[in-house]
């Protein structure tokens, strides 16, 4: 028998509603979590948890038409999200290492042209962003900032912020391969 409770979720998330988007976090996060930490098994996969969460998330908010009440079952559908965009995740970590091989550089005093250089990479990149995606970006990357803390000095919520580093990180992803 279906749950009821779950197709009123998504006729609303299919209505742009972000209060059921917030209520499907509620109900499935947690599976979002355990699969995706049971795809993403070594100690760098497990650094990608979060944006795969997000990203699951958001292709649950982007593609909510996609979804059939009538066929579907929610949470196998949520299931089968999880493992593409996890398994997709895995099979990209060995091209795109993200921003922590630029912080690394950055902390090497002892390379002043490459830090140089990667500080014009990083600026070049960051001007494709939003000023509040690189702040948050900044506080959150560069200076160490939980979400948490993030989300309450800014007085956001943290899925908010999820949403928003997941985005500026696909943006510089995008972009990766024309700015380096």
């Amino acid at each position: 028998m279906r749950d009821f409770k779950e197709l009123e979720i998504m006729r609303e998330i299919k209505k742009k509603n972000t209060e059921a988007l917030e209520e499907l976090i509620k109900l499935f996060g947690r599976l979002v979590y355990y699969i995706s930490n049971s795809i993403l098994i070594n100690e760098e996969e497990k650094s990608y948890i979060d944006e795969c969460y997000n990203d699951v998330f958001i292709a649950i908010w982007d593609n909510s038409d996609c979804f059939d009440e009538e066929y579907g079952n929610l949470k196998g559908w949520i299931v089968s999200i999880t493992k593409y965009k996890a398994l997709d995740i895995k099979r990209n970590i060995s091209k795109n290492k993200g921003l922590e091989l630029i912080d690394d550089a950055l902390e090497d005093e002892r390379k002043p042209f490459e830090k140089v250089e990667i500080d014009e990479i990083i600026n070049n990149a960051f001007k494709y962003l939003k000023e509040e995606d690189k702040s948050i970006f900044i506080k959150r990357y560069l200076e160490g900032y939980s979400i948490k803390e993030i989300a309450i000095k800014m007085n956001v919520s943290e899925n908010y912020l999820h949403a928003r580093i997941s985005r500026a990180r696909r943006k510089l992803k995008a972009i990766k391969g024309e700015v380096i």
